[in-house]
Parts: structure tokens; sequence; C-alpha cells
């Protein structure tokens, strides 16, 4: 408990919880912010900011991937997640990126978009949210 209050601290005070370098995010806080990040892109609604949250998303991967605090398997998975956004970021910047002449030239010939011919995604929630909460 901390000496200033009658609620938990949780063990944030404790020293055995503070084995990190000051200033660095925890590997909790860091996991938990990838988390929040992960659920801002999935609802994400604009292209440029789904790029700049991929983006943090991928770093903080790498970072857990660092750790020497959690265990082998637990950075193996963060490694394996890391390559996933690399490629998933890599794909969606190809994507958005504008065809050119020929291509359009070419797909015009044939009466098709060219195939990489950006439309705007249907951004649809798995699940509504509900009207009211109880």
């Amino acid at each position: 408990m901390s000496p200033h209050s009658n609620e938990s601290d949780h063990g944030i005070n404790d020293p055995d919880v503070q084995t990190g370098q000051p200033g660095l995010p925890s590997a909790e806080g860091l996991l938990a912010g990838t988390l929040a990040l992960m659920t801002g892109y999935a609802q994400g609604c604009c292209a440029e900011h789904r790029e700049l949250m991929a983006k943090k998303i991928i770093a903080n991967l790498h970072m857990l991937s660092q750790l020497h605090v959690v265990s082998p398997a637990f950075r193996s998975v963060s490694m394996n997640l890391h390559a996933l956004w690399v490629q998933q970021l890599q794909q969606q910047q190809d994507e958005s990126d504008p065809p050119t002449a020929p291509a359009l030239a070419q797909a015009a010939q044939q009466g098709q978009p060219p195939s990489n011919f950006s439309t705007p995604r249907n951004n649809v929630l798995w699940h509504t949210a509900p009207e009211i909460l109880q």
C-alpha cells in the first residue's frame, strides 16, 4: 500500500516490479498500449491514421520481442507478430500506391481496373456497438 493512500498501489512501488531502466515502458504497459493500438487499427476509418498506427504497432512489437523480462515463448510470438505486421503494412502501402499510366491504359483496354486500383475499404466491425450499456 502506498503510505499516502488507503488504496493498494498494485505493487507499482514494489522494488521487484521496478526492474527496468527508468523511463522505459514496462512489458505490461507496452503490451497494453500495443493492444489498444491494434483495436484502434481494426476500427480505424482513414488510411493515413491506420498506417501511422501500424508503424507504432510494429515498433512496439519489436520492443516486446527484445525484452529480457518476458519468456522466450513471448518473445517468439512478438517476433512473429512483428513480421506479420510488417508484411501487412507493406501490402497496405503497395495497394495504396496510385496506378501508373501504363497500368491504367492496359486496364482501360481490358475494361478492368488495374490490380493495384485502390477502392475505399469497408471497415465493418465484427459486431455492432450496443445502444445502451448496462
